[in-house]
């Protein structure tokens, strides 16, 4: 009897944490696209770090040559800059793809959440099980998006910094640039972004699930949601920290270099008023009261405050959506 006894408590402890309820029932449910996106994630990952570290040696071996990339014309020196040239190219493109999959990860959840997720079980009536198995509407709503929620927040800001630390990488004599800060591509691969899109195509897509019910229907409006966000934002960004302004005479031009991204242009009188274009020469301009020549734009350190702002704007919207989603859910099921 003593044995059994002392054999309880050592059996209790070798039981390992497992998922159970709804929880367990939608990560079931969705194993082979959250499996598929896993891998898929990994592979980027593995292939963005072999090409950061393949990068460097072709740099160090053009170096080596003795090769420079403008005006040297000399024979020897054709082979190893054009080979210099596709390794670079190759490696632009990558740093491109990734960017552009973290730039459509938000449609890409949104879809899935509002698609397969949620309208799927709505449309189907297989949700009503799960209420009868004591489960609320809002847990069994919870356990649809947990699943999401989770990965999005623990893979997508490695991976953006992951990006960043490949797309510096570039090296100063590189033919190609790397993305801008202030590209589309570029800004929403960085920083905060990323995330905080991730976490609105959740929202959105919830919400458009309980709301339409309907599988197809329904990731086609959140698609045309999210994109509607993307479209507004991208709009309004550069107002949203103020711009600084550089003047030169007016035979120049404000000199920035390629990190600042540039708004507006045009002509100031000695007040420091700003007038209207003048489509003429130099002398007509003075004629007409032009004194120098002003350039608005966005420094790089303006990239942090752009950066918080929309975040704090995006986040909002998140929020408000699955607000929204469980007072529908309340609503139509409480």
């Amino acid at each position: 009897m003593s044995t059994l006894l002392d054999e309880r408590p050592a059996a209790a402890a070798s039981v390992k944490p497992r998922l159970r309820g709804p929880l367990w029932v939608s990560v079931r449910l969705h194993r082979t696209p959250l499996l598929i996106a896993a891998g898929t994630v990994l592979a980027g990952v593995l292939i963005l770090v072999a090409y950061r570290m393949w990068i460097g040696g072709v740099a160090d071996d053009f170096a080596a040559t003795g090769c420079v990339l403008s005006g040297d014309d000399r024979p020897d020196c054709f082979q190893p800059f054009r080979d210099f040239h596709d390794d670079m190219l190759a490696f632009h493109r990558v740093t491109q793809y990734g960017a552009f999959f973290l730039q459509l990860l938000p449609a890409v959840i949104g879809v899935f959440i509002a698609g397969p997720v949620v309208a799927r079980e709505l449309e189907s009536g297989t949700y009503k099980l799960a209420w009868t198995q004591s489960d609320s509407p809002a847990r069994w709503f919870a356990s649809k998006l947990l699943p999401v929620a989770a990965p999005v927040l623990l893979l997508v800001p490695p991976l953006t910094a992951l990006l960043a630390w490949v797309n510096a990488s570039v090296p100063a004599n590189s033919p190609y640039d790397p993305l801008r800060w202030y590209q589309t591509t570029g800004y929403l691969s960085r920083g905060t972004a990323p995330l905080t899109y991730a976490l609105l195509g959740i929202a959105v897509g919830a919400l458009v699930g309980l709301l339409v019910r309907r599988t197809v229907p329904a990731m086609s409006v959140a698609l045309l949601a999210l994109g509607g966000v993307f479209l507004a934002m991208n709009r309004v960004r550069e107002w949203l920290w103020p711009t600084r302004t550089a003047t030169s005479p007016l035979d120049g031009y404000p000199s920035l270099g390629r990190a600042a991204w540039s708004r507006d242009n045009g002509l100031l009188d000695a007040a420091g008023n700003r007038l209207p274009d003048m489509n003429c020469e130099v002398s007509c301009q003075a004629e007409r009261g032009a004194a120098v020549r002003y350039l608005d734009y966005h420094p790089e350190s303006h990239f942090w405050p752009l950066q918080l702002v929309e975040t704090g704007i995006v986040l909002v919207l998140a929020a408000a959506c699955v607000f929204a989603a469980f007072k529908v859910l309340g609503r139509r099921h409480g």
